[in-house]
């Protein structure tokens, strides 16, 4: 029986459709123990993905498979330099995340959004980890002038990130729309629903724009990255380790990189990296506070520089002792103060603070009781 042109064309699209599903279905794969591959199914690749705690379920698409093989596979070296630099980074993603209490694994969306690279600029005018463009940086107030540009901090434009998800999900009360939100706009998705008569992401991505049909699938694949590299055989390709151990300290004078790197001996391409949002390599003096980071190793002394130039030191306390206190992922002032039994008032005089605010790493001064023998780091 002779079949109408149109089933004919259709059949076609079907088994193209068909033999190039099964081909991404059978070309990715996973080491085993014994330094083999074997191909990934749908069923072990759904398993693992489960596990990671994602905040929505994921279906396994084309999409996805096709992302996971660009990490694991056809881009693994890129994918072992994004593993290494989230060193720098995942612990202050995960601190705000804690503050604003939204879910952990968010903190791989910057990797689709930047490949973790903090001074990264797009031809469409977004900048940083997380990719602001000038009018949603100007909407979360992150500074942008020809001395500071916030997009590049990666604590600011992290808390920036972070506040705007936090209000995307309150819109759209689901993930994936928020996530497809935060990377076309809010109204892009609404008209989407819409047309589609539904709030399904997985249903409605034909009618969004191409690249936000792809961008829930990258950050899933993100994720998985993340979490099983070493089923795949891949290797983390770490920064030196000052990019990686630092501490960071909140100064309101102006402060010079050169000079800093003379009189302490930091080298000036280190407290560049770290501190990609100065684009004229120093602090300019503000009310509100700028971060400064810098390698671990010379914390004490930026802490005495410190003390020394911008005359910092509080009085010490009779009867009490100095000590120093790293804050760690998801730490409050209030939190710290009820630990070493102080006022939040005290701890921001000790060091210099003007504002409640803290964050990941941060280098604080503590005055404990002298007979009190508990030492904090």
């Amino acid at each position: 029986m002779k079949l109408p042109w149109t089933l004919t064309v259709l059949a076609g699209f079907c088994l193209l459709a068909n033999i190039a599903l099964a081909n991404a279905n059978s070309s990715l794969t996973t080491s085993t123990p014994t330094g083999g591959s074997i191909p990934l199914t749908n069923e072990v690749l759904q398993e693992r993905i489960e596990k990671i705690d994602l905040p929505f379920t994921v279906r396994i698409t084309p999409a996805v498979r096709e992302y996971i093989k660009r990490y694991t596979e056809n881009g693994y070296k890129d994918a072992e330099l994004i593993l290494g630099r989230s060193a720098m980074y995942f612990s202050i993603f995960e601190h705000y995340l804690s503050v604003y209490q939204l879910p952990r694994s968010l903190k791989y969306l910057p990797i689709v959004e930047s490949a973790l690279r903090a001074d990264v600029r797009s031809s469409a005018g977004a900048a940083g980890l997380w990719q602001f463009v000038p009018v949603s940086a100007n909407y979360f107030k992150l500074e942008m002038n020809g001395v500071v540009d916030e997009r590049l901090d990666p604590y600011r434009s992290t808390e920036a990130a972070v506040k705007m998800l936090a209000f995307l999900y309150d819109e759209f009360k689901d993930w994936p729309l928020a996530l497809a939100a935060y990377n076309c706009g809010h109204g892009r998705v609404k008209q989407a629903i819409k047309r589609a008569r539904c709030n399904n992401y997985w249903e409605i991505q034909q009618f969004l724009p191409y690249a936000t049909r792809k961008y829930v699938p990258a950050f899933v694949a993100a994720a998985y990255l993340g979490n099983y590299y070493q089923e795949h055989g891949l290797n983390p390709r770490f920064p030196d380790h000052d990019l990686q151990d630092t501490r960071v300290f909140r100064i309101y004078e102006n402060i010079s990189f050169y000079k800093l790197s003379s009189s302490l001996n930091i080298p000036l391409s280190t407290l560049t990296e770290l501190n990609p949002s100065y684009v004229k390599k120093y602090i300019p003096y503000n009310r509100k506070g700028y971060l400064l980071r810098v390698p671990s190793v010379y914390a004490s002394a930026v802490r005495k520089y410190l003390d020394e130039k911008l005359e910092l030191k509080p009085q010490s306390p009779e009867a009490y002792f100095e000590t120093f206190y790293v804050v760690t992922p998801g730490d409050r002032i209030e939190t710290l103060a009820s630990l070493f039994q102080c006022t939040t008032e005290e701890l921001m005089a000790w060091n210099g603070l003007y504002q409640s605010d803290i964050v990941a790493h941060q280098h604080l001064r503590i005055y404990l009781p002298k007979s009190n023998k508990i030492i904090r780091p």
